[in-house]
């Protein structure tokens, strides 16, 4: 009796979370061109970043009493050591004391692999596919190959989703292999739903990479549109997450690394910033800012207007009332 109500718990259980075989398996596959229609939302974040930052940074002075410094300070104070930290002038541990998480829905499945190779400083929770039905899931298919004039390729590449998207469910429906077994014959493309988490320290890097628009074209977007979701909150902290090419002011897609040639440039300069570097393989950039703005709504700023907050003043309300609050 006691062994009847457990299996009956642990499959009611199953139906819920989805791991039960024989539910969730008719395929489902939308096509998603390009960006359209990634979606990236914060889920939680430090309730005062600037408050956080302010007392690691002055965490080094103080006498026996050793009390918060924040309540002591005038918020143009509170400005001065916050940018300041921003700005990289400070230990750089300071920033590591700011957290946030994001929930990332959409993007392709190689998008993911991509961004999940930040090691330092973030955290992944992916939406599994060894014990979880992917037959619901959709196909990014990037731009290039979505807007080719070749259709009759365009719709083979089609066809051979669907295909492979059905027999996957085949698979599923005739117990004849496991979630696990059955992956092996998803795409690359199909879309990845992920949660992440990383402190401001690793935002940083992960944005000055990521940013820039040599990547692929939804790994690119990722980064904006979680720039865009913190720039609703914070439009200080958003302003210092550039990409790499706007910090050195110069295009730094052939000269990453020593072997850049050799091994990771394929493709032209984006044109962000002038590139005299004449070979490619590919003779176009891997993404394209203006194109994937028009997809996903939203854009990039552009090299030259990058809002600058010098003063306590020149803050947007959402940050002005955090450097004045008690």
């Amino acid at each position: 009796m006691i062994n009847e109500l457990r299996k009956e718990t642990i499959n009611t259980l199953r139906k819920t979370m989805g791991t039960s075989p024989e539910d969730n398996v008719n395929p489902d596959t939308k096509f998603h061109h390009g960006v359209k229609g990634i979606k990236v939302e914060m889920v939680d974040n430090s309730e005062n970043p600037y408050k956080n930052i302010y007392e690691a940074a002055v965490a080094t002075w103080g006498d026996e009493r050793y009390s918060r410094k924040w309540d002591q300070t005038p918020p143009e104070g509170r400005f001065e050591v916050v940018k300041a930290a921003l700005s990289n002038q400070t230990l750089p541990q300071v920033l590591e004391t700011v957290n946030f998480m994001f929930i990332v829905r959409g993007a392709s499945r190689s998008q993911f692999d991509q961004h999940a190779r930040m090691r330092v400083g973030a955290t992944f929770f992916s939406q599994g596919v060894r014990d979880n039905s992917r037959a619901e899931a959709g196909f990014r298919m990037p731009s290039e190959l979505a807007e080719m004039e070749d259709t009759d390729l365009r719709e083979r590449i089609e066809d051979h989703v669907l295909q492979g998207k059905d027999l996957y469910s085949e698979i599923l429906k005739r117990g004849r292999g496991s979630y696990q077994s059955a992956r092996s014959i998803l795409p690359m493309g199909i879309t990845h739903n992920y949660k992440w988490a990383c402190n401001l320290q690793a935002l940083k890097g992960y944005m000055a990479q990521r940013l820039q628009a040599c990547e692929q074209e939804d790994t690119v977007f990722v980064a904006i549109a979680t720039r865009d979701a913190i720039k609703e909150k914070f439009p200080l902290l958003a302003s210092h997450l550039k990409p790499g090419c706007d910090h050195a002011k110069k295009c730094t897609y052939h000269q990453a690394y020593t072997l850049s040639e050799m091994f990771g440039c394929l493709f032209k300069g984006c044109g962000r910033w002038p590139d005299d570097n004449e070979y490619a393989t590919f003779n176009r950039s891997s993404s394209n800012y203006q194109h994937m703005g028009h997809q996903g709504g939203i854009f990039l700023p552009r090299p030259d207007v990058w809002a600058e907050y010098s003063d306590l003043d020149s803050l947007e309300v959402e940050d002005l009332c955090l450097f004045v609050e008690a």
